[in-house]
This record gives structure tokens, C-alpha cells and sequence, in this order.
């Protein structure tokens, strides 16, 4: 990984996914804080997460799709990416009634 990981980071992915009318690419945020790092360190990052973001859609010109946060950059795996744009369904099932007791 190219992100540190004793250090909080700020990175911008162009995440290019599966959409309903072939491909899209999005901008994902991933804003990493490792437990280790210096306590000022993560009070300063964590307070300015959100003038970053809003500088870089500025001047980048473009829109942030997904925001990810994690201690480690190795939390963030192409699975996580996938998971965040293309949430898994769950089945509900339906209420199993209980068999009543046999007679005595």
C-alpha cells in the first residue's frame, strides 16, 4: 500500500465500478488514522477532513461518490470499494411458526 501507515492520510481513488449502463468511475475519499500516530496529528487531520474534501471537489471540479474511513490502510481492500457502491441483499425469510407439541 502506498498509503502510511504510522502517519493520518487523506487520498482521493478513482474507484470505475460496474452501473446499469456499463461503467462509471467515482471518486472515493479514504481517510486513514492510524492508532499510533501522534495525538495532534489526528486531531488535525480528523478537524480539517471536511475543508479537504470540499477544496479538492472545488478545484478539482468533481464529486466526491463515497466517503471511507479506517485506522489502517489495509482496512481498505477492493471488496470494502465494491461493498460500499454495490451493497450485498440480504434474504429476509419469513417467520417459521413453531410446531405445536405432540399429545401426551
Amino acid at each position: 500500500s502506498k498509503i502510511s501507515d504510522t502517519e493520518p492520510r487523506y487520498s482521493f481513488f478513482n474507484y470505475t465500478h460496474a452501473a446499469d449502463d456499463g461503467t462509471d468511475a467515482s471518486v472515493v475519499f479514504i481517510y486513514t488514522c492510524p492508532p499510533g500516530s501522534k495525538v495532534k496529528e489526528r486531531m488535525v487531520y480528523a478537524s480539517f477532513k471536511k475543508m479537504v474534501m470540499d477544496a479538492a471537489s472545488q478545484a478539482g471540479g468533481f464529486e466526491v461518490a463515497k466517503k471511507l474511513e479506517a485506522s489502517s490502510p489495509s482496512e481498505i481492500t477492493p471488496d470494502m470499494i465494491e461493498e460500499e457502491f454495490h451493497p450485498r441483499q440480504e434474504q429476509k425469510q419469513a417467520f417459521a411458526r413453531p410446531k405445536r407439541p405432540g399429545k401426551r
